[in-house]
């Protein structure tokens, strides 16, 4: 199911046939390089009228207790997908969240496609101040209900024989090492997600060009007209 390749936190994940090179990490400074070289294999899409479309998700380890009323579980990591690289970051163990990451998030150019992504949102804004600025909710935008990511990746995209195993969404994401399995889960959800969203943008773009007046909730949020672009400048990659 997973290759790893020792000398560095990076795994090669099979989604279906296809291959996801998926980097697993608690450290800062292997994020920062990871968004690093995200940025700079995404610059032409960063420069486009649609922006770029990264597929998003967060893991939680359930809480033994019930929570107060609106609180939300604390995420144990925060799934980034861009193309075939994932990106699973460790953020209960990270100890600290590089600043790049923070501005990347809210990168006006950039639309985050989530499952849940209202409720990403809220656990990330929550327990550690991350805030997503443009997000797309891949069941609105699909028009499907409730029906699971899974299966909208088969009637979507063609994608198919994938199944996540319950027990695996429901283990322990705070550990010191995920398992092959939850490193696979955690893949699965950001790359069916990564290409769910560039599906749902790009439909919606070319019926916003073969209908003249055409107006969709969602359209709004998959603008990524920006005022001014934020700077990467070496020094936030130290930090």
């Amino acid at each position: 199911m997973v290759g790893r390749n020792p000398a560095v936190p990076r795994r090669t994940v099979r989604v279906a046939g296809r291959a996801v090179q998926t980097t697993v990490t608690a450290r800062p400074a292997v994020a920062r390089r990871w968004l690093h070289s995200t940025l700079w294999r995404e610059g032409r899409a960063l420069r486009s009228a649609a922006g770029l479309t990264v597929g998003l998700g967060v893991q939680w380890t359930p809480p033994f207790r019930k929570l107060p009323v609106g609180a939300e579980p604390r995420p144990g990591t925060l799934q980034l997908c861009a193309g075939n690289r994932c990106l699973v970051f460790q953020l209960v163990r990270a100890g600290a969240v590089p600043r790049i990451l923070l501005r990347f998030l809210a990168d006006p150019r950039v639309t985050f496609a989530a499952y849940n992504a209202g409720s990403d949102r809220r656990k990330l804004r929550a327990h550690h101040g991350l805030e997503v600025g443009s997000a797309l909710e891949l069941r609105g935008s699909a028009g499907m209900g409730n029906t699971s990511l899974t299966d909208m990746a088969q009637r979507l995209l063609g994608i198919r024989g994938v199944e996540k195993s319950t027990k695996v969404a429901t283990s322990d994401w705070d550990g010191e090492r995920l398992s092959r399995k939850q490193v696979w889960y955690a893949s699965v959800d950001a790359y069916l997600s990564c290409r769910l969203g560039v599906y749902l943008r790009r439909r919606v773009m070319a019926r916003q060009e073969s209908e003249p007046g055409y107006s969709d909730d969602d359209a709004e949020s998959m603008s990524s007209e920006a005022s001014s672009e934020p700077e990467y400048g070496r020094g936030d990659w130290a930090r």
